[in-house]
């Protein structure tokens, strides 16, 4: 089956958005919310050491980085090999849950991150945050869009071993998943993802200005994070934040975007792309 599927390619919703540079803003986001279930808090707690360094963070990034750029912008063989590499990362993830949180007790109880379930909390929370990254930098979309958006990137359940169909396909389904699973208990921030705040959020190693930019590098991820989530991790939200990432983020969508070379705002592996399609 997977031979017959039918990956995104030029003028796509996913090439669209996934290229912009800028959406790497909220992958901090994406990450806070995915480690608010308990268990891909254990997973990453236990099996991710991008949380020890500040170069193992810089490594882990790059690495993450360059799989979704192939699962979006590479050949079909690119794209399955790289969902076959987290596939075999996936292999090795898991363990039992330490401590219990929430409804997953007691402790004890058996995770894996093959679990079609993760795999669909992982997926939802990074589309989800790179459609709300992308309207808060870019331009707003209309449902038909973000429909589109969701219904391609979609293709990566069977590709990461979920049931084709599995994830959500428009932003009806997005919406609801992502509202029943905040409200129905299983999603429940514990020790474990508490743990991992301060690593999100970590400041640069860059002296004197280390602190200022955690701080502003953190008002996207703390800004779009649900209400709900952000007073669960405890982190700060006035309006001063607020402000001022309302503002900046006008100033890029606004006064800097439209002005800017393709080679600053898209990604490298996209104008790639773009450019093969072109000369095909």
């Amino acid at each position: 089956m997977l031979k017959k599927l039918e990956l995104p390619g030029a003028g796509s919703m996913a090439w669209r958005i996934n290229g912009e540079a800028i959406l790497i803003l909220g992958w901090g986001r994406a990450i806070l919310m995915q480690v608010a279930h308990p268990l891909v808090a254990e997973g990453v707690g236990q099996h991710s050491h991008f949380h020890t360094s500040p170069t193992a963070k810089a490594r882990r990034l790059k690495q993450t980085l360059d799989t979704m750029l192939r699962m979006t912008f590479g050949t079909k063989n690119e794209a399955m090999g790289a969902a076959q590499g987290i596939d075999t990362i996936h292999g090795w993830v898991n363990g039992k849950l330490e401590q219990a949180t929430g409804q997953y007790a007691p402790a004890g109880l058996y995770y894996s991150a093959r679990d079609p379930e993760l795999l669909k909390w992982v997926h939802s929370t990074f589309v989800d945050s790179m459609l709300k990254t992308y309207e808060l930098y870019v331009k707003k979309l209309s449902q038909a869009e973000k429909d589109q958006y969701l219904k391609e990137t979609s293709v990566a359940a069977p590709m990461l071993g979920a049931p084709a169909d599995y994830f959500p396909v428009n932003t009806v389904e997005l919406e609801n998943y992502l509202n029943e699973m905040l409200h129905n208990g299983k999603i429940k921030v514990g020790g474990r993802g508490q743990s991992l705040v301060d690593y999100v959020l970590a400041p640069l190693p860059i002296p004197v200005l280390g602190r200022f930019l955690r701080w502003y590098l953190s008002l996207p991820i703390v800004g779009l994070l649900p209400v709900s989530l952000r007073e669960a991790y405890n982190l700060r939200w006035g309006k001063l934040e607020s402000v001022t990432l309302n503002i900046s983020a006008w100033v890029y969508r606004v006064l800097l975007r439209p002005w800017l070379p393709r080679q600053i705002y898209l990604w490298p592996m996209a104008r790639k792309a773009e450019k093969v399609s072109q000369s095909q």
